[in-house]
């Protein structure tokens, strides 16, 4: 049989082995070349028995590699053997994975935190007023809301999260030298807006990459984890920032934000994403996959395409957009008053504040607990009572003349309570996401969630400023209780509860058993193409009869 020098296509029958005495040209130098079979791949020795040498496993549903069959060279391509990658085990575990989000999470919070107590002294400085600080708060809202649908339909059509999560924290890196070094207003107007797009990029993409890498049945003891890095920072921001600056000057918290950035790009570079590869295989095998199912008789699942539309009216969102939003808004209305409040009654400074700011942060170790009793028993009863033992302990609050240990004791309670509120929403989303069809939809449903909590975040200083202004604490707290109570029954009627949440498990496992059967019909792809080429290169070195 003559073999195709010259052309895109050998015949695979040619059986006769290579003769390096007949060499004639250049072609036969590569005729001394030995394959050998591996653990990975399936390679063709130069022999007549060549289909013999392939291990049955790699060609058992195959019908590819038929004596008469001609495969293109063009398409042929190298099976990837060699080592993992230094660390690969530490690098792909889930505690890592969890360990960089946290981190991410926490960096992101602390650094919009860490400058509210000197934002008026810099103000000051440059001769503005309360005012000019309220804008800074609400850039930093506005440029959450703008840039995270952005990232989120950038990142669904992308495999990787990884790449535009360093844009974002390479953008937040940016922002914080800015803030830093900035002598006009208005340069802190775009340092601050850029930090908040950021913080759209981190919560977005971080949010989607958990979704990617942890199964259903563990998403909310995962996220609850992760979760932590968020209300430490976030709460331990704002005294983190008084302390530092009070002790080593106006410029050390930039530097301690600037630590931290740095650390968690280091952190996220050293992760790899195995869903990323992995989707990007399945693309990439797209059409052979879909041929193959056909003569399989399998019905091949076109991917579906959702809009942000139909993600957003349905109940189950409607009800953690009005979570999220709520848990937001609880927790910034107590941010801008509480200061005051401790400060008129008790006559604490600065860094008493602080630390009785910590009664909040405490409570987060339960948002890993929250996410486990979610995985079991559904988001409903686990938020709507957290949701109302958050409103009781407000009440409690806005009783006049406690003692000191009780305010404490009840911001305890409230931590508690908004820390059990996150993670279960987080797995909601995920579900709604599932129940689309649409795989590809997980980071524009979570910009979803990140715009509900900077709304939360947005509206709740400016309502509690007002009242606290104009009536009072007692009053700040009794409008926020009422506002909790008020959306009690949009999670009583709408969120998920524990026969939903099997639903949702037994659904991501039926999907996540499809993916593999596709990932292990490209293994046997991508085994049948290294066969094939290594055939065609023995086939080439044959002298023509």
């Amino acid at each position: 049989m003559q073999p195709v020098a010259n052309g895109n296509a050998v015949n695979l029958s040619a059986s006769n082995p290579c003769d390096a005495d007949h060499a004639s040209s250049p072609i036969n130098n590569n005729c001394n070349h030995k394959y050998e079979l591996d653990s990975s791949s399936a390679a063709v020795a130069a022999t007549p028995n060549y289909k013999q040498e392939l291990t049955e496993s790699d060609f058992q549903d195959s019908s590819a590699l038929e004596k008469s069959t001609v495969i293109p060279i063009a398409q042929v391509s190298l099976l990837d053997v060699g080592k993992k990658p230094f660390l690969y085990g530490l690098r792909t575990h889930k505690h890592y994975i969890t360990l960089t989000i946290l981190l991410t999470l926490f960096t992101d919070m602390v650094s919009y935190g860490i400058i509210i107590p000197i934002m008026p002294s810099i103000i000051e400085h440059m001769g503005g007023d309360s005012t000019k600080t309220g804008v800074l708060v609400a850039v930093y809202a506005a440029g959450i809301m703008s840039a995270s649908p952005i990232f989120g339909m950038i990142s669904d059509k992308m495999a990787s999260r990884r790449l535009p999560m360093m844009i974002g924290l390479t953008g937040l890196l940016t922002s914080t030298v800015i803030f830093m070094f900035a002598k006009v207003y208005w340069l802190l107007i775009i340092a601050r807006f850029f930090q908040g797009v950021s913080g759209g990029a981190v919560w977005t993409l971080g949010l989607a990459l958990m979704t990617d890498s942890f199964p259903a049945s563990e998403m909310g003891i995962q996220m609850g984890k992760s979760l932590i890095g968020h209300t430490m920072g976030m709460l331990g921001g704002p005294p983190i920032g008084g302390l530092l600056h009070d002790a080593y000057g106006e410029r050390a918290p930039f530097y301690f934000c600037i630590a931290f950035i740095l650390l968690v790009m280091t952190a996220l570079g050293c992760l790899i994403e195995v869903r990323a590869d992995e989707a990007l295989e399945l693309r990439e095998f797209d059409a052979e996959l879909r041929e193959r199912a056909r003569a399989k008789g399998i019905e091949y699942k076109v991917p579906v395409k959702t809009s942000l539309w139909r993600i957003i009216t349905t109940k189950r969102m409607i009800a953690a957009v009005t979570v999220t939003t709520l848990e937001a808004f609880d927790l910034s209305s107590l941010e801008p008053t509480l200061p005051f409040y401790l400060r008129d009654r008790f006559a604490m400074t600065e860094g008493q504040i602080g630390l009785v700011f910590i009664a909040f942060t405490l409570p987060t170790i339960v948002s890993p607990l929250a996410g486990w009793v979610s995985d079991r028993y559904g988001a409903k009863i686990l938020c709507s009572t957290a949701v109302i033992i958050c409103a009781c302990f407000m009440l409690v609050l806005s009783i006049e003349n406690k003692p000191l240990w009780g305010i404490v004791l009840n911001l305890v309670g409230i931590g508690l309570a908004t820390s059990s509120f996150i993670a279960p929403i987080l797995g909601e989303i995920s579900a709604v996401v599932r129940r689309t069809g649409d795989s590809a939809a997980y980071a524009r449903a979570f910009a979803i969630f990140n715009m509900a909590f900077s709304f939360g975040m947005l509206i709740g200083p400016i309502i509690a400023g007002y009242i606290y202004q104009h009536h009072g604490f007692k009053w700040n707290c009794i409008t926020t209780a009422c506002i909790l109570f008020f959306f009690v029954p949009v999670m009583i009627m709408w969120m998920g509860n524990r026969k939903q949440k099997m639903e949702d498990i037994a659904m991501y496992e039926r999907e996540e058993e499809e993916r593999q059967m596709m990932l292990a019909d490209v293994k046997l792809i991508k085994a049948e193409r290294k066969a094939a080429e290594e055939l065609n290169a023995a086939t080439l070195c044959q002298p023509a009869v």
